[in-house]
Parts: structure tokens; C-alpha cells; sequence
């Protein structure tokens, strides 16, 4: 094992920067907006990128019912890391994958009639219950059972031993535009398969269908649980969604400089020579590239904060570096600049990025890498550092 210091020197001078107490800040107001209804905060891809564990248990301390994981692998980091919170597995699995659900402890998304028999088996051999989710395309063609058909298969579904069906839900391929048309049709369908089964004496305990937007700007989609993802982090899904209570962003990604280029008129800069001086410019060389997550096409568009000012990404980024034109600034080696995040009074949002790149901020926030430390803070001081290249942490 790595001494604490010399583990220290091995930590990479770039990495993203996570505000615990803004994603406190941010699950307690959702709370608030939501009222009664439960709360299942999502904590996929890592996270949205912010680091799976840390955020699982911020989120559980203040208040969330659920975690959402969408493959058993992110079950398994959260389990092994301790996590005993209800957790909801809102992913497809295979039939030879259903013993796991049942060792895991989780609940499990179903649509799959093969699935649930071998849910249904493991469950008896293990002398356990299978608690399982039942999913419904209402309208996003991805997963679930087509609406029309849900209430026979809800019907056949029940007749399985030792399977516990403790959710219904679907989910929206819009809800966060102006256009609520659809939500709202999709809605009608929930509430219709609803109506059906009631009718048939069947009743489940959760119904679920928001997800950030919905949360938002679609009450009658919150039934008894909401689904939140992004919203956790600090940002809206869009510009468009109502905002009735303040975010505060919880994810920043910073750089040092480690190097200071001085070059001349005619020369180049990067793969491909994409930028040739026409003056004698200073350029600094950033230790994170596009394998951490830092998208390519941002190679001369891109923007950082250094002191709260900006500096233009020139040149072709590379698979570990960039470049940063600072002819006009005193930078050093050894400063900190800020790719996403704020710096004194300026601001780069994934919203920013992504419209740079013509993407969404979800893509933005999850591309950064496991190479990139998280360095967690609260109470603006660093309280754990998280590098998964050597397995280890500080705090």
C-alpha cells in the first residue's frame, strides 16, 4: 500500500472538482418541490460523472427513497462500497443474469416475460422474493411492454411464485421542451392501464414516470415517485423547464498548467498543425485531452478560465493534452484553470459545452473519465480524494 504522501504525488494535475454541499443543497430542494411523493435520485454512468459512491450516499443523507442504477455492475460498485439503500436497476438484464438481482438485493426493471421466469426461479432457489418493476412503453420505443398489452402481461406476470411486482413506470422521450403535447398523451396512457388494472383488482405500490423535466413541469406525471438525475448536479435538463426553486452547480473540471510554449510567426501548434502563428504567441499546455472526456471538437472553439478571465483551446486537442493560447495573460506553470466551472465571476456550464459541440449536457458531464481524480468538497475545503487509476483514496 502506497503511503498517503507519495499517493498524493501520483495524482494527476487535472481532475473534476465535486461541491457536496451543493448536491445536498440541490436534493433537499427537489424534496421540497416534489412534497410527499418519493424521490429516486439516479446515480448512473458514475454518477453523471461526479463519482457513483460519493454521490449515492450525498444523496441518501438527505433524503432520496431510492438509487437508480441502469446495469448490475453500478449495483455491484455501490453495494461493495456499502450502500444499503433501496436500489432500482431500471436496465435491461438477461435471463443468466437474474441470480445476481436476487444476491444484490435490488429491484429489478422487467419487460421480458423469459426474464421474469428466471427472476421467478432464482428467487425460489435463494428461498427469497424477487421485487421487480414492471416497465411500459408508453411512448419511447426503447424498453417496456407496449401499452396496449400491458394489463395481459401485468396478468400473467402475477402468476409467477416468488415474484413481488413492486412498481409499474415509463419514461418520457420529451419532457423538459415547450411542447407537453405528448407527455401529456403519454400520461393519459399511464392513467388508463392504471384504471384497467384497478378494475381488475390489481393494485402496485409505486407508479413512476418523471424524470427531471417531468419533476419540473409535469405534476400529474409524479404518481408516488419521481426519477431525478441531473437535476441532483446542479443543472436543468433545459432552458425551457420551469425553475421554481435555485440550483447550485456541484461540478467543476480544472487543470494545471504544465507547460509554457513561447513560439514564433509560422509555427504550429498540435496534430494536424490546425493553428499556425502569424505573431509570436505564448501557448500553455493542459494535461487532460479528449480520452478524459474532453471532446475533440472542441478543439478550437473551446474556451477556459484563468483568474476569471477567458482563453481561447487552439490547435488540435490531443488524447492527453491542450492547448490554450495565452499570449495576452501572465500564466504560469503550476496555475489552475477551469474548463467547466466557475472562476471568480465567469462561468463555464456543460450546458455551454454542449451547445459548442451540438450535444446535451448529460454527454458533456458523463464523457469525463475515470483517468480525471474527483476531488470532493465541503464547506469550500477538499475532505476526500478519489483516484481510480491506483484504486485508492484520501480524506
Amino acid at each position: 500500500m502506497l503511503s498517503l504522501d507519495y499517493q498524493n504525488k501520483l495524482l494527476r494535475p487535472a481532475w473534476v472538482e465535486v461541491d457536496l454541499d451543493a448536491v445536498a443543497h440541490n436534493v433537499r430542494a427537489i424534496k421540497r418541490h416534489i412534497g410527499d411523493v418519493k424521490l429516486l435520485a439516479v446515480v448512473k454512468a458514475n454518477g453523471y460523472g461526479l463519482g457513483a459512491v460519493m454521490m449515492a450516499r450525498e444523496v441518501v443523507a438527505n433524503g432520496a427513497d431510492y438509487l437508480g442504477v441502469v446495469m448490475l455492475d453500478e449495483a455491484y460498485e455501490l453495494r461493495r462500497a456499502g450502500l444499503a439503500a433501496p436500489m432500482i436497476n431500471t436496465g435491461a438484464i438477461l435471463a443468466d443474469q437474474a441470480d445476481a438481482v436476487i444476491d444484490l438485493d435490488i429491484e429489478q426493471m422487467i419487460d421480458q416475460y423469459d426474464v421474469a421466469v428466471a427472476l421467478s426461479q432464482a428467487a425460489q432457489k435463494a428461498g427469497a422474493t424477487a421485487r421487480v418493476h414492471f416497465k411500459v412503453d408508453t411512448g419511447m420505443s426503447r424498453f417496456g411492454v407496449h401499452y396496449s398489452r400491458a394489463v395481459p402481461e401485468m396478468q400473467r406476470l402475477l402468476t409467477l411464485p416468488n415474484i413481488k411486482v413492486v412498481g409499474l413506470f415509463s419514461h418520457f422521450p420529451m419532457s423538459d421542451g415547450v411542447d407537453k403535447s405528448f407527455a401529456l398523451l403519454q400520461i393519459e396512457r399511464m392513467k388508463m392501464i392504471k384504471r384497467d388494472l384497478a378494475a381488475q383488482g390489481i393494485r402496485i405500490p409505486l407508479w413512476h414516470m418523471a424524470n427531471s423535466g417531468g419533476a419540473l413541469d409535469l405534476p400529474a406525471a409524479h404518481f408516488d415517485m419521481v426519477r431525478v438525475g441531473l437535476l441532483n448536479y446542479g443543472y436543468w435538463p433545459s432552458f425551457d423547464v420551469q425553475q421554481p426553486f435555485e440550483l447550485a452547480p456541484a461540478m467543476s473540471v480544472r487543470a494545471k498548467i504544465v507547460a509554457i510554449r513561447d513560439i514564433e510567426r509560422g509555427d504550429t501548434v498540435g496534430y494536424g498543425r490546425k493553428f499556425m502563428a502569424t505573431q509570436k504567441e505564448r501557448i500553455a499546455v493542459l494535461p487532460i485531452g479528449y480520452a478524459d472526456g474532453y471532446d475533440r471538437l472542441l478543439s478550437k472553439i473551446g474556451v477556459i478560465l484563468w483568474h476569471g478571465q477567458r482563453a481561447p483551446i487552439i490547435g488540435g486537442l490531443c488524447m492527453d493534452a491542450a492547448f490554450v493560447k495565452t499570449t495576452d495573460l501572465d500564466a504560469k506553470i503550476g496555475d489552475v484553470v477551469t474548463l467547466m466551472g466557475t472562476d471568480g465571476e465567469q462561468n463555464i456550464s456543460p450546458h455551454d459545452i454542449a451547445a459548442l459541440i451540438g450535444s446535451v449536457s448529460y454527454e458533456v458531464m458523463a464523457q469525463f473519465g475515470r483517468r480525471l481524480p474527483r476531488v470532493y468538497l465541503r464547506d469550500d475545503a477538499v475532505i476526500r480524494i478519489d483516484n481510480s487509476l491506483t484504486a485508492q483514496s484520501s480524506s
